[in-house]
């Protein structure tokens, strides 16, 4: 089973959209509104109620879907908006540098937590893993894409993990796990996330060969976003001057981040049944020393 590690494949961001111009053209309102009713943003369910976020929702919803696709369109806009209004951009957390973060002393994520945790607040973005490495088992296994992230204005760090993305077939697997706050990241990083077994273990067909790994508990979710969060604070996450519009203005997108020099530009994809490069920027997560 491959493991695609070349380049950062084509995002649920990207794929939430019917073009790439939809952000920038509808994501304005949804900040106007949001200003002239005093709503926050950084709460889900306050964000998902706003007339703009509600239209483009009856948009992006096909005519059959049911309230739970709803309720995974809302949740996954939720986080494109903040990722555009923050202009966050997607790290490919390679199957070194995974590996290596999982296997680091426990006693290494409370090292410097504050200042890594606190670089996260009022940012979001996209962590794509390694393909076909870790996965999820709902009525079927399931391989993980990555994770969304959002660290709100009051501290408190929202993930979604993103999974069942298949060349042959529209959508995906979305699933968030309740928001955790930012300063308890690191007791997630170090301590263990199952009560009966190792941590990431799976009996998946393959799996030791390939040497899979698997989330079972939300507080795997909780850890493995730990663990890939602090080497991406510490990568450098470049500071953003994303304010307010005035009432009836066009909110635009903080200027983007220079991201971290990418060792090799993302090539085409050697075959048809590839995955698709992501058209967004992104850069490598570096494998911790």
């Amino acid at each position: 089973m491959a493991i695609h590690d070349a380049y950062a494949r084509l995002t649920p961001y990207e794929l939430l959209f019917p073009e790439p111009e939809f952000p920038g053209q509808r994501f304005p309102a949804v900040a106007d509104e949001a200003l002239g009713r005093g709503v926050d943003t950084g709460n889900p369910a306050a964000f998902v109620m706003l007339g703009a976020v509600q239209g483009m929702l009856a948009e992006l919803r096909g005519d059959d879907a049911g309230p739970e696709a709803v309720h995974d369109h809302g949740g996954a806009l939720y986080f494109a908006y903040h990722m555009w209004r923050t202009d966050g951009a997607v790290a490919l957390a390679r199957q070194e540098t995974l590996r290596r973060l999982l296997a680091a002393p426990a006693g290494e994520a409370s090292a410097g937590a504050a200042a890594w945790t606190a670089a996260l607040s009022g940012r979001a973005g996209y962590i794509q893993l390694p393909q076909h490495l870790v996965w999820l088992e709902e009525e079927a296994p399931e391989s993980v894409d990555g994770l969304f992230w959002h660290g709100d204005d009051h501290g408190a760090l929202h993930l979604a993990l993103v999974a069942g993305m298949r060349r042959e077939r529209p959508g995906y697997l979305f699933v968030p796990v309740p928001p955790q706050p930012l300063g308890a990241l690191p007791g997630w990083a170090s301590g263990p996330a199952r009560e009966d077994g190792r941590d990431f273990a799976t009996s998946l067909p393959g799996a030791d060969l390939e040497r899979l790994l698997e989330v079972r508990t939300p507080a795997e979710v909780f850890k493995l976003a730990a663990l890939l969060l602090r080497n991406l604070s510490r990568d450098g996450l470049a500071p953003h001057a994303a304010t307010p519009a005035a009432p009836g203005s066009a909110a635009a997108p903080a200027p983007t981040p220079t991201p971290a020099p990418d060792p090799a530009p993302a090539p085409d994809p050697p075959s048809p049944q590839s995955p698709r490069p992501t058209t967004l920027p992104w850069q490598p997560l570096r494998a911790p020393p």
